[in-house]
């Protein structure tokens, strides 16, 4: 079991690594119909949307010597995308 985590905080880490943007926001509010329509338009712009646990972020990107913690308070979701404002102008 420990092995799992191990191996996706690396691949975490591997993804702020590789991003050009990447965004924090809080999903609460959106209901099962809007969470799928906002899946599919960030794959469609080329970029990915995962709710992490904050601990396992937290220990990617402190690793990063990345300062997220003020952001990473109740539940968060992260995009990761190649392009800098094609997501931000999705969740937007």
């Amino acid at each position: 079991m420990a092995n799992a985590k191990i191996l996706e905080q690396k691949s975490l880490v591997g993804k702020f690594e590789n991003a050009k943007s990447v965004v924090v926001f809080d999903p609460r509010g959106l209901n099962v119909a809007e969470v799928t329509e906002l899946r599919r338009a960030l794959r469609e712009s080329g970029s990915d949307y995962k709710v992490y646990k904050n601990t396992l972020v937290k220990r990617a990107v402190n690793s990063l010597d990345i300062k997220l913690d003020e952001f990473l308070e109740g539940p968060s979701a992260i995009s990761f995308s190649s392009d800098e404002l094609a997501p931000v102008k999705v969740i937007s």
